[in-house]
């Protein structure tokens, strides 16, 4: 697992239909971020529904 300083990364590679991919594009143009930053903060907001959710380290 590669390392970046004390926090361990890892890569997500996801397969998602055009439309999908058409409207992350877009959400992201729009609010000027990028695609990874939108999905780790959709990811993150898992803690709240997933009861026994990780914590960072």
């Amino acid at each position: 697992m590669p390392r970046l300083g004390k926090r361990y990364i890892e890569h997500l590679n996801v397969r998602v239909p055009t439309l999908e991919m058409a409207l992350l594009r877009q959400y992201c143009e729009a609010t000027q971020r990028s695609q990874s930053d939108v999905i780790r903060e959709f990811i993150r907001g898992l803690k709240a529904v997933v009861p026994t959710a990780p914590e960072r380290p």
